[in-house]
């Protein structure tokens, strides 16, 4: 039993960690049709709340597993979770140069609406002498 979990939380990283973290890094790339505000704003939530799972998770899972497996006295799983340290440094690196190469923000940004703005119902006055159009 203690294998199967062991085994499961190694995959866990290994497969669910760039999974989070690639759709994360492609939603926030998109350009998504948002038609209000409140929309871009959940679609900006979701996509951040998958980076962060994304990013907690890297670090959470194998230092998890190598903790679990010391206990449990499996020099194989310990050897697998200690590599995984180094591959968890790894997907920071690989973030943080996706980070770098982005316009803005990868967590915190929300995508412009395509709302379009309303129309004008009143005159606004210009400085300079000219007036509103009719008086």
């Amino acid at each position: 039993m203690k294998r199967l979990g062991l085994g499961g939380l190694f995959f866990a990283w290994l497969y669910g960690v760039p999974f989070l973290l690639v759709v994360g890094l492609i939603r926030r790339t998109s350009t998504p049709y948002t038609p209000t505000r409140d929309a871009a704003q959940a679609f900006g939530a979701t996509t951040d709340a998958l980076l962060t799972a994304g990013l907690v998770l890297n670090a959470a899972l194998p230092a998890a597993g190598l903790l679990l497996a010391a206990l449990s006295g499996e020099p194989t799983w310990r050897r697998h979770f200690g590599w995984a340290l180094g591959g968890m440094v790894l997907v920071y690196l690989g973030v943080a140069l996706a980070g770098s190469m982005a316009t803005t923000t990868l967590i915190g940004h929300d995508p412009a609406d395509q709302e379009s703005d309303p129309p004008v119902g009143h005159c606004v006055p210009i400085s300079g002498g000219r007036g509103c159009p009719g008086g």
